[in-house]
C-alpha cells in the first residue's frame, strides 16, 4: 500500500517545489511548507488511505492480542471451575474451555457455531464450561433457565444453548414466553423448572459468573478462555487451534489439526 501512496507524494512535492531540490531534505522541508501537497494526495487516494488505516489498525490489535496471550501462558487465568456445573464434552479432558457469554449477543451465537466445531475436532480432549455475562435482564432470564435447565439435565441445558442463540430473533421478540417454551419443547419438566427458576443459588451463580469476567478485564461478549488463555470475540476457528498449541499439557494429545485430519482419515 505504501509502494502506491509514497511515491504519489514525492511526485507531487517535487513538482510543486519551484526549485531544483531533490534530497530527502529538499522534499522533506517542501511538505512542511505546502502541507496540503499530502492532503490532496491522500484525497485522490482514499480508498487507498482508508485500507491502510484498517490494516494498521488490524496489525496493532494483533500485535496486542499476542503479547497478552503470551502474558497468559506463562501467568494462566483461573476461572473457578465447579464440577457439579453443565459441561459438554468428556469429563477427563485435558483442555477445558471457559466461555463467557450473553445468550442475546449476535457475536455470541456466531462464536458458539465456532467453538462447536473446535469442539467437533477434539472430541476426546475439550470440554467446555458455560458461563454467563448476561446485564440484559432477558438475558439473564435466559441464564436462568439455562441452570434450571441444568439441574435437571446438563445435555438438556446445552440442547437449550443452541436453541436459543438459533432463535434470537424470536426470543428478543417474544421474551420470556419463548424461552419457557423452547424449554418445553425440549423435555423438561415443567413443575421441577418453576421451582428452580426460583432458586436464589442459581441467580447469584449468574452473577458471580459476570463478575468473575469483569475481574479478569474482560469487557465484551462472547470471551474464551482455553487452558488460562483467552481468545477475545468471535475468533475464528484458526485462533482456538493456535491457541490450544501453546496450552497443550506435556503428554497430551498432538499437535491439533494434525489429530483432527488423522481421525477424519
Amino acid at each position: 500500500m505504501f509502494s502506491r501512496i509514497i511515491p504519489a507524494l514525492l511526485s507531487l512535492a517535487l513538482l510543486a517545489a519551484c526549485s531544483p531540490a531533490t534530497s530527502g531534505n529538499g522534499v522533506k522541508d517542501t511538505l512542511k511548507e505546502h502541507p496540503e501537497i499530502v492532503l490532496d494526495a491522500l484525497g485522490e487516494r482514499k480508498a487507498d488511505l482508508f485500507a491502510l488505516v484498517m490494516e494498521g489498525q488490524h496489525d496493532f490489535q494483533d500485535t496486542q492480542r499476542q503479547a497478552r496471550q503470551e502474558a497468559e501462558v506463562k501467568k494462566p487465568l483461573s476461572p473457578a471451575i465447579d464440577p457439579a456445573r453443565a459441561m459438554r464434552g468428556p469429563a477427563d479432558a485435558t483442555t477445558t474451555v471457559v466461555v463467557y457469554s450473553d445468550f442475546l449477543c449476535p457475536y455470541c451465537a456466531r462464536g458458539a457455531v465456532t467453538l462447536g466445531e473446535f469442539a467437533a475436532r477434539h472430541p476426546d480432549s475439550v470440554r467446555i464450561l458455560f458461563k454467563h455475562y448476561a446485564t440484559d435482564e432477558l438475558a439473564k432470564q435466559a441464564a436462568l433457565v439455562y441452570e434450571a435447565l441444568a439441574a435437571q439435565d446438563p445435555k438438556m441445558a446445552f440442547a437449550f444453548h443452541d436453541a436459543v442463540f438459533a432463535a434470537q430473533t424470536e426470543v428478543e421478540q417474544g421474551g420470556e414466553p419463548v424461552l419457557y417454551a423452547l424449554a418445553i419443547k425440549l423435555g423438561a419438566n415443567v413443575g421441577q423448572l418453576k421451582r428452580d427458576l426460583k432458586r436464589a443459588e442459581l441467580a447469584k451463580r449468574i452473577e458471580d459468573d459476570t463478575a468473575e469476567a469483569r475481574a479478569f478485564g474482560f469487557d465484551a461478549t462472547p470471551t474464551f478462555v482455553i487452558n488460562g488463555v483467552s481468545v477475545r470475540g468471535a475468533a475464528p476457528l484458526d485462533e482456538f487451534e493456535d491457541v490450544l498449541r501453546r496450552v497443550a499439557r506435556p503428554g497430551g494429545q498432538e499437535a491439533p489439526c494434525a489429530a483432527c485430519d488423522k481421525k477424519k482419515s
